[in-house]
């Protein structure tokens, strides 16, 4: 070889060394930094190792990455916590996109040393967590609609309008979360759906056109054999609810109901049905009988209902239909009641009244109205109820009773006397006192505070039949004549639940006086003047020697005034 090209092959070899030592200091200069002029969101990490830039990344955006990132949609909202939800940042990957790493490559040695850009950071979901975390929070965005609804007042049809409500729609919100959250938007639209109401307004408008209207079209007729019943559409209306059923709103009337208004017991007569009558009692020679119970026709609530909803939702000749009739056998049986016949007389009570007509007549009316009467266990007898309305049609005249504290004569005047005398009857029987409440002034025929008045619509005199057998009431007078007294007597026949039931001393105190007045009215009664005092005393109830019970009473009574008549 000639030493020429000795040396040109030298010179080149010598290039190429050293060009080779200059490419690999380089490398070591800048091939394993991020480019110089690199940034992350305007965070500048540019000259940095890989290891650096991560963490000059996570000391950046750390804070802000665990901070909760909110979902709303309109005015409701969540706040997801990102490290449950698969919400965070790949620092790594994100000082790679910024031109990070090792690399052998000439252009990006060159880049390093003189390049770089701003980058964004890669921010990656786990979709499975979040969806997870979106369903814990559904409820937020779950808005409950309300109903549409369909009932009757006053025998028309009124409805109200259905209210949409919300649902969160988890899958397409995980798409929007992950969009808005890898775009680096610091929150996101939740997707949500419109729910139906269990009832909408379209099932009303069916109900409506369906059942509604055809319930309120016409009367139902029901029959049996050759006799029918007939009833009032505002009757059905009355007891007629709607409820869903499968995808309708359908009528459910309550049958039960229906068959107890007085309109339909009214109606039922004219089906000349023969209904069971439970045993009873009644006096023979003075003391309880049986009556006996009998097995009778009724109307069964299933098949009445059923009928009953068949004919008020048709149209035109639709609206009858056959009731069905069932045997019923009573439900106090003639074998219950021998077994548990009043036996002795458990509470009585006499009080006794000077002669006049209408105390006769009266007294003698309440005593025959009272006499006879059952009262089963739990029964509430209400004297006003037993009595009806004291009018000349009842059987009552004119006679004296207390208004705005005088005497004034009214029609069934004195039978509060019956009050008094049935009310220690009940009171000597053991009976719970429900309602009595003595007169305003005294009158020394009867026993201080242990008496008791009523007017009819006010004042009522009630006890109830708290033990565990049945009861009848027992009433008789003895007429008052000229010159002689009357009496009226109360008993009450039972079996005993206490040995004996006793009152204390009735202990009167802090007597008073009233005022004279003179009084210009055409029905002024004049009055001697009466004193007022405070009265107590108590019940009680006696099992062998030994009280079980005590109840404590206290009456205080007004003082009458003195009145002279104008």
């Amino acid at each position: 070889m000639k030493k020429a090209s000795k040396i040109a092959i030298g010179a080149g070899v010598g290039a190429v060394v050293l060009l080779g030592g200059a490419y690999v200091a380089a490398y070591f200069v800048a091939g394993n930094q991020v480019p110089v002029d690199a940034t992350v969101e305007g965070v500048a990490i540019g000259g940095q190792s890989p290891d650096e830039a991560v963490s000059t990344l996570e000391a950046a955006f750390g804070d802000s990455l665990a901070q909760p990132y909110p979902v709303t949609a309109g005015d409701l909202s969540a706040s997801l916590d990102p490290a449950a939800s698969g919400l965070s940042a790949d620092y790594e990957a994100t000082v790679v996109a910024a031109g990070g790493g090792f690399s052998w490559n000439p252009l990006d040695i060159i880049d390093a040393l003189t390049g770089g850009e701003d980058v964004s950071l890669v921010r990656v979901v786990d979709e499975d967590a979040l969806s997870a975390a979106l369903s814990d929070v559904a409820g937020e965005f779950s808005v409950e609609g309300e109903s549409a609804t369909l009932g009757f007042e006053d025998g028309e049809i009124v409805t109200t309008d259905a209210v949409q409500g919300t649902e969160l729609v988890v899958d397409d919100t995980v798409e929007s979360v992950t969009d808005a959250f890898t775009t680096g938007l610091t929150s996101a639209e939740a997707v949500v759906d419109a729910a139906d109401p269990a009832v909408t307004d379209e099932m009303v408008a069916a109900a409506v056109a369906d059942y509604a209207e055809p319930i309120l079209s016409g009367p139902v007729t029901l029959t049996y054999e050759s006799n029918s019943m007939e009833l009032a559409p505002e009757a059905i209306a009355g007891v007629t609810t709607f409820e869903v059923d499968g995808d309708e709103l359908a009528p459910v009337i309550d049958g039960e109901a229906l068959l107890a208004l007085d309109s339909t017991v009214e109606a039922q007569e004219s089906l000349e049905l023969d209904p069971p009558k439970d045993a009873s009692y009644t006096f023979s020679d003075g003391k309880p009988a049986v009556v006996p119970a009998k097995s009778g026709e009724v109307l069964e609530t299933e098949p009445f209902t059923e009928a009953v909803t068949t004919a008020a939702t048709a149209e035109g000749d639709g609206r009858t239909a056959a009731v069905t009739v069932a045997t019923k056998q009573p439900e106090f049986s003639t074998e219950d009641a021998e077994q548990l016949v009043p036996r002795e007389v458990i509470g009585e009570f006499t009080t006794y009244f000077p002669y006049a007509e209408y105390r006769n007549v009266n007294l003698g009316q309440a005593a025959s109205s009272v006499n006879g009467t059952v009262l089963m266990p739990d029964d509430i007898f209400s004297l006003n109820d037993t009595l009806g309305e004291r009018t000349v049609a009842n059987g009552y005249i004119d006679g004296y009773v207390i208004n705005g504290g005088r005497l004034v004569k009214e029609s069934g005047g004195g039978i509060s006397q019956s009050a008094t005398t049935l009310y220690n009857a009940a009171f000597f029987a053991g009976y719970e006192d429900i309602e009595h409440k003595p007169h305003s002034l005294y009158f020394d025929r009867y026993p201080a505070g242990r008496e008791a008045t009523i007017y009819y619509g006010a004042l009522d005199m009630r006890f109830r039949n708290d033990t565990e057998y049945p009861a009848i009431i027992q009433g008789y007078i003895r007429k008052a004549s000229s010159g002689q007294s009357g009496s009226l007597t109360f008993r009450i026949w039972s079996r005993p639940t206490y040995t004996n039931v006793t009152s204390t001393d009735l202990v009167k105190s802090g007597f008073y006086s009233g005022e004279e007045r003179v009084v210009d009215a055409e029905n002024c009664e004049p009055q001697a003047p009466i004193q007022g005092f405070t009265v107590t005393w108590q019940r009680l109830f006696w099992q062998g020697s030994d009280v079980v019970k005590r109840e404590d009473y206290r009456w205080k009574y007004s003082a009458g005034d003195e009145i002279t008549c104008a």
